[in-house]
């Protein structure tokens, strides 16, 4: 920031304390129920949007434009933290104190791997978002603190489970897998089998269960008759 952009920033800040436009834009960060007004309104702010669309080469076509869906919002603006000895910093508003406390805070919002509330007044932006870059400098001899702030906009997943409502194990953090249910076999489609071998083929689709069919109902005799079947037990074992 230049001499004169610093000079004009005075002067507004300046003439809001003498009683001038009280309606000024301000930039409000709030996180886990702490909150911090810049002390210095940035004279700009970039926002950047993108939409995820796709070209694709089809064959015999040519290319062609595949619609995709809006990406992050991307928001930058650099300002500067006065230090308190300087006697405009009297005229700033809030609870601002020092422009160490100002790095301190915003460097551990930024590692706190948690959103930031983002609003400018009167303007658009009011979004949770993330901090993607905090830089900053002093280089004018002032002893301010320079910065530049870069966001993404942050969206909540809040994925629902996929069909499991089991209850989550204290121990691991894990829930328990969903039962899994056989279906009922029809007794009518069960009374054509004519060994343990087609009565594993048809109750479970698939051959390799016949042991444990044998092992459930002691069976001796492979083959099976009517009334056989009729007491057959598949049993759990014969899911084995």
């Amino acid at each position: 920031m230049g001499f004169m952009s610093l000079w004009n920033t005075v002067n507004n800040i300046a003439s809001l304390a003498l009683g001038g436009n009280r309606s000024r834009r301000q930039i409000i960060l709030s996180s886990e129920g702490q909150k911090f007004t810049l002390p210095v309104t940035p004279e700009k702010y970039q926002v950047k949007t993108k939409q995820l669309n796709k070209v694709v080469d089809i064959v015999d076509f040519g290319e062609a434009l595949l619609f995709g869906n809006p990406g992050l919002v991307q928001l930058s603006f650099s300002s500067f933290l006065p230090r308190t000895f300087h006697e405009y910093s009297s005229i700033i508003s809030g609870d601002y104190r020092d422009a160490a406390e100002g790095v301190e805070l915003l460097t551990k919002w930024k590692e706190a791997k948690k959103p930031v509330r983002v609003i400018i007044t009167d303007s658009p932006i009011n979004l949770m978002m993330g901090i993607m870059s905090f830089d900053y400098d002093e280089h004018d001899g002032s002893h301010d603190i320079y910065y530049t702030l870069s966001f993404n906009e942050y969206k909540d997943l809040n994925t629902p489970p996929a069909n499991n409502n089991k209850q989550v194990d204290d121990s691991t953090g894990l829930k328990s897998r969903p039962t899994e249910k056989t279906p009922p076999v029809s007794t009518d489609k069960l009374k054509k089998a004519r060994d343990v071998v087609e009565m594993s083929k048809r109750a479970y689709g698939t051959v390799s269960k016949w042991r444990g069919i044998a092992k459930t109902n002691n069976l001796k005799d492979l083959a099976l008759t009517t009334a056989a079947i009729s007491v057959l037990k598949l049993g759990k074992q014969a899911k084995q």
